[in-house]
């Protein structure tokens, strides 16, 4: 047990272990998904970020808020969306409630990619999340939302 976690509940230290086991195997597993498509990991990134704006309901990002969203430098952005859009898997638009702005989109050849990469495992978790309980499912849900916020707070 690492000096700063001395006198931690050994429970709740393993907890901590695991969920970082997790984080590594869920980047490798996405490092291997995006390599098999010449993909990078910002890549796969940048098209989650623009998954999410959509699931918010909104149209797109701006490159400046893609660059915000992923703590990209300008530069580094626009070659990444470059790369993106090469590959099929972004366009460029203009705002639809502001002509002066560009819109980043993604395509839906990047979301047919995406299903294709991350589906099966999707359909895997769910499968060995039937042998939970929902009030287990909400327990670990709870769980998830509280570390995702600990690891956001700790990144300002």
């Amino acid at each position: 047990m690492s000096s700063h976690l001395q006198g931690a509940d050994p429970r709740r230290y393993d907890v901590v272990r695991l969920v970082q086991d997790f984080t590594t195997a869920s980047l490798r597993f996405t490092d291997r998904a995006g390599a098999s498509r010449g993909l990078h990991r910002s890549d796969l990134n940048a098209l989650q970020a623009l998954v999410q704006a959509r699931e918010d309901g909104r149209s797109g990002l701006s490159a400046k808020q893609l660059a915000e969203a992923l703590t990209l430098s300008p530069s580094a952005t626009t070659t990444l969306l470059d790369r993106l859009e090469r590959a099929g898997h972004v366009t460029r638009g203009l705002d639809e409630h502001d002509r002066r702005r560009v819109t980043i989109s993604m395509t839906e050849s990047a979301g047919a990619e995406a299903r294709a990469m991350f589906g099966p495992l999707a359909a895997a978790m769910m499968e060995m999340m039937s042998e939970f309980s929902d009030d287990e499912i909400e327990v670990v849900a709870r769980f998830l939302r509280a570390a995702t916020d600990v690891v956001d707070e700790m990144e300002r």
